[in-house]
């Protein structure tokens, strides 16, 4: 009987490759995660950016909803969430408290 003995080359490619695949995993998933957030932060900086302008102007008052931007021709095109790709709901909240935009999402 001949036993098959594993090599100390083998190993330490095999650990190697190991660490290598679970590095490239992890940085990936980071960067995915952080691009993402980066989407949404654009989507959420739009549609703050033209709520403020619609209430500095004094187009806005009180509680607006999307919609209202919409008419108001703030906003060309509907507000997608680049993530999900879906429409943002035409009747989200928007209101401007101490000189701040408060979006309900």
């Amino acid at each position: 009987m001949v036993k098959k003995r594993i090599s100390n080359y083998l190993l330490f490619v095999t650990t190697l490759t190991l660490v290598a695949v679970l590095v490239i995993t992890k940085t990936v998933v980071v960067i995915h995660d952080r691009h993402d957030e980066k989407l949404l932060y654009a989507m959420h900086s739009k549609v703050e950016y033209y709520a403020k302008r619609c209430y500095l102007e004094e187009r806005c008052m009180g509680p607006v909803t999307l919609e209202t931007l919409y008419e108001n021709d703030y906003i060309k095109e509907e507000v997608v969430n680049p993530i999900t790709k879906e429409v943002v709901n035409h009747n989200l909240q928007i209101n401007y408290e101490n000189e701040k935009v408060v979006i309900n999402w």
